[in-house]
């Protein structure tokens, strides 16, 4: 680095070691008797050393001074930039418009990139390229000869060829507009720089690495002054007394990364010379809340920007976003997005009556309404007309009115979805965004959470950015592309969270560690790909770059290194952590340091790696019984209970309670995506509409239509809307594909036999054993004057539904969990035969199972009781049904975990209330491993 910077002359250079403070050695420079420090100027990097210059020259002085003037090296810049012109500073995404148009007017655009919207993403790399090219000196000419040999994206590749031109064009746009950009600015003050406009005693630049062409000449001119120096640091030498110090860890994952700074600070003084540095901001808040929660907000500082995209605000955007761009005709929005968004936090807290518990009280009704209509699409207009009559109705006891509750779903519509329905340029776009935000503030309990401020500060600053930028009257063909734009414009956004520099723990993104020693280091995400955060832009290949003489990716490793090295050399205690999993590799600085430990000459050095892990243990306990009190027995004999309900119990005596007994059930959503519940009942309400039609008469091939392609395409467009595309068409085409063959397997059946259709989906509610059934039979049909009813399945398998009377013993109770698989079709046997007084023995039942083969034929229709001795089947399993009802009704039988639950309870919905989830009992660190 100092061969480059050859025009310094020798007395300029200061150089010192590694482990020294560069901060007090300026201060050693700049220290004199008096008081006034203004007339010296200090330039670092980045702006965080400025706040320990000031401290250790205070501590120095002990009495009342004037500070020198520290500057960032882009403040240095500006300052100077600002003695020599007044052009404005512009925001990327202005100058990606300014970029847009250039192309635009040369006709360099392909019809993709001719909508703003598809050339964001493209136009910010351009201008960092752009960018780098210009604060590097890198003349048209030169760029000319090798932009040939720059990829670009096959959507463009035959206009957008020539880059130089946009290049060219980009910068002199931005001259006769009076406007700047980061690079212009260093290269007209490189160009311009006048050492007589500058009055100091010292000027000093400290902490570099590598330097930019623009920023070299601009340090010669500097370098005229006999006041100037260079100070810098030498790199670091691997040696024993570095490696002693170091300790590094491999941890599974984040959660076990915070753990360690937790063990490590309850250990530790807490002060401004001990740092947690962090390359990736996902870890912030896991360190704060799981890591170091245990220390208070007065404790720490953090000095550095979250980002946008992962707070609360964006996510609520996101869903007001996905409400609006799922609009189908006549103004229908997609009812799964919008229950998403009025269950957004933000958007059920909005104040009724100041109360946000009322508020969530009616929207939660509104999401079982709308669940229990399985309606797919809504309109607006109808929920704020019906919505509010049937919710007050269900809320009599809140004081409530419809009005009220119109009112206020209104208001919320007003101020949220409605606002997007209809945009015209990014101006009004932006303008309705920053509305909806200011709406959250001041009506929902939002702003009562700490960070919810800062929030809508860092959003409210994007947003006044565009509304004062160039770009605002741009305008978009789609919607969904303004929404695109909002993502791109919060992408490169972040907050600044509160703290106060100085004071307590450290806890800093790595660039704002650059010159400031640190006694205790805490170092987290040292993982490839992280840190160093190394990626080649495509618009610039490696061996263009070379070309041209600009930086490379190597480059960057070096200057990273760099700083790494001297923030590990500086301090005293060094703590390394990276998560070392199957995704995860460690960095190649870790690499790199473990490697030098092992081929240091001394062979006394040990840098062994703590390894931290998860003692975990799966055991999965049995669950309780549950014993029955009189509450409990009071609802057993109110039950009307259904075939499926005896199986339940029969598979678990603690299903059957949550079930029917404390009628718990799993909440029901609505869905895009087709569950196998879901076609099971398509299927199911498919046939009950085709067979209706043919009720009640013989039916010959010729009755056996196509109407069914029409039954379940009503069925889809009730459900699902217009829009099916993907796995739910698929799932519509193999649905109708497999109705067709039943069809034709019906249309043979009735052309060899005589065949009626006597009940369709038909209600049974009858008493036998002493307590009342309630159900509904898919099917009951007559095959030559013979009644068979029949049960519909999407299962393909004979095993659920089978009893193997061979091995089942009446006097053993645990047989009839292994041996028998449903008692459905022998209930539907029994009372039906009750309710129509017919022989028990003369009625047929099976269950057809329609995924059992390609295809559809006798085989499907698999009878439980088809054994040699039929009716002593049917005796047994009486039997049974009437021993497991006495059961449910005896009080001294508890209810009973089931027998085998690692097959029974593994897609069952109530394992978190049981307990049969594979869950840790305990989860904790492996002890060893600090």
């Amino acid at each position: 680095m100092i061969d480059k910077l050859n025009f310094l002359k020798e007395e300029q250079i200061i150089a010192i070691d590694s482990a020294e403070d560069i901060i007090q050695k300026i201060v050693d420079i700049i220290y004199s008797d008096g008081y006034d420090y203004s007339a010296n100027f200090i330039v670092f990097p980045g702006k965080r050393p400025s706040h320990y210059l000031k401290k250790v020259l205070a501590q120095k002085i002990r009495q009342s001074f004037i500070p020198p003037k520290v500057f960032s090296a882009d403040e240095f810049v500006e300052l100077l930039f600002r003695k020599t012109s007044n052009a404005s500073p512009i925001e990327t995404i202005e100058a990606v418009g300014i970029i847009y148009e250039i192309c635009l007017k040369h006709n360099l655009l392909s019809p993709f990139f001719k909508k703003f919207d598809n050339f964001i993403s493209f136009g910010f790399k351009l201008f960092n390229l752009f960018e780098e090219l210009y604060i590097e000196e890198i003349h048209i000419n030169k760029l000319k000869e090798v932009e040939t040999l720059i990829d670009i994206p096959i959507k463009s590749q035959e206009k957008l060829r020539f880059l130089s031109v946009v290049y060219e064009n980009f910068y002199e746009e931005l001259i006769r507009k009076h406007l700047s950009t980061r690079a212009l600015r260093y290269r007209k003050v490189a160009d311009s720089v006048n050492l007589q406009d500058l009055e100091f005693k010292n000027l000093i630049y400290a902490g570099f690495f590598a330097f930019t062409a623009s920023e070299k000449r601009i340090l010669e001119k500097l370098s005229k002054s006999k006041n100037f120096y260079f100070i810098f640091q030498k790199e670091p030498e691997f040696n024993e007394k570095l490696f002693s110090k170091i300790n590094l860890y491999s941890c599974p994952d984040t959660h076990a990364e915070v753990k360690v700074v937790g063990r490590i600070m309850e250990k530790s003084a807490i002060d401004e010379k001990t740092v947690i540095v962090l390359p990736k901001s996902d870890t912030l808040f896991p360190l704060l809340r799981q890591g170091i929660p245990f220390l208070k907000e007065e404790n720490y500082n953090i000095s550095m920007g979250y980002p946008l995209n992962r707070t609360p605000i964006y996510g609520f955007f996101i869903n007001l976003f996905e409400v609006v761009n799922s609009i189908e005709n006549n103004n229908q929005f997609y009812t799964p997005l919008y229950l998403k968004f009025i269950l957004h936090p933000y958007t059920k807290n909005v104040l009724i009556k100041n109360s946000a518990e009322l508020s969530r009280i009616i929207f939660h009704e509104m999401e079982n309404l709308l669940i229990s209509k399985e309606i797919t699409f809504v309109e607006l207009e109808w929920i704020e007309k019906e919505i509010p009559v049937a919710v007050a109705s269900n809320l009599k006891d809140f004081n409530l009115t419809v009005d009220d509750i119109r009112h206020h779903i209104e208001m919320i519509h007003n101020n949220t979805i409605k606002k997007f329905t209809s945009v015209k340029n990014i101006e009004e776009f932006i303008k309705n965004c920053r509305d909806v935000l200011i709406f959250v503030y001041e009506k929902t309990t939002a702003r009562f959470h700490p960070l919810f401020y800062p929030y809508v500060e860092a959003f409210i600053a994007q947003f006044d950015k565009i509304l004062n930028s160039l770009i605002k009257n741009f305008q978009f063909e789609h919607l969904a592309s303004y929404f695109n734009f909002f993502k791109n414009l919060i992408m490169f956004g972040n907050v600044p969270l509160p703290g106060t520099p100085l004071k307590g723990l450290q806890i800093l993104g790595f660039l704002e560690t650059r010159n400031i020693k640190f006694k205790k280091i805490i170092f987290l995400d040292l993982n490839e790909g992280i840190f160093p955060p190394l990626s080649e832009d495509y618009l610039m290949p490696y061996k263009v770059k070379k070309i041209l003489g600009l930086p490379t990716y190597h480059d960057r490793e070096k200057l990273i290194y760099y700083y790494f090295s001297l923030l590990i050399d500086g301090a005293e205690e060094v703590h390394l952590c990276y998560i070392k999993n199957d995704r995860n590799e460690r960095s190649r600085f870790i690499e790199k340091i473990i490697w030098e430990a092992e081929k240091s000459i001394s062979r006394r050095i040990d840098i062994s790696v703590k390894s931290l892990s998860w003692a975990v243990n799966l055991t999965t306990r049995k669950p309780a019984e549950i014993y029955k009190s009189e509450e409990t027995m009071e609802v057993i004999n109110n039950l009307c209970f259904s075939p499926s309900a005896i199986d339940d119990y029969l598979d678990c005596g603690l299903k059957f309670y949550y079930s029917y007994v404390l009628k718990l059930k799993k909440k029901k959503e609505l869905s895009a995506e087709l569950e196998h519940s879901d076609i099971g009942t398509i299927v199911h309400e498919s046939l009950k509409e085709y067979f209706k039609l043919r009720k009640n008469k013989k039916l010959n091939p010729d009755d056996f239509g196509n109407d069914i392609e029409f039954i379940v395409r009503d069925i889809f467009l009730k459900k699902y809307g217009s829009k099916i595309t993907g796995r739910a068409y698929l799932i519509k085409l193999q649905i109708l594909q497999r109705l067709f063959q039943l069809i034709e397997y019906y249309k043979k059946l009735s052309k060899n036999h005589r065949l009626k259709i006597l009940e369709v989906e038909e209600l049974v509610e009858e008493c036998i054993f002493n307590v009342n059934f309630n159900y509904r039979i898919d099917l009951v049909e007559s095959i030559d004057e013979s009644i068979s009813i029949v049960d519909y399945k999407i299962s393909g398998t004979e095993q659920h539904y089978k009893i193997k009377f061979d091995k089942l013993d009446i006097a053993d109770r645990e047989s009839w969990h292994k041996y028998i698989g449903s008692l459905q079709i022998p209930l539907y046997i029994l009372l039906y035969a009750k309710k129509h007084k017919l022989n028990v023995f003369d009625l047929k039942g099976c269950y057809f199972l329609l995924g059992k083969a390609l295809l559809i034929d006798d085989t499907m229709r698999f009878d439980p009781l088809n054994q040699n001795d039929r009716k002593e089947c049917l005796k047994i399993v009486s039997t049974v049904i009437e021993k497991l009802i006495n059961e449910i009704k005896d009080k001294n039988i508890p209810f009973l975990p089931a027998f085998d639950f690692k097959s029974k309870c593994r897609l069952c919905d109530y394992q978190p209330i049981c307990g049969t989830l594979t869950v840790p009992s305990k989860t904790s660190s492996a002890g060893p491993v600090i």
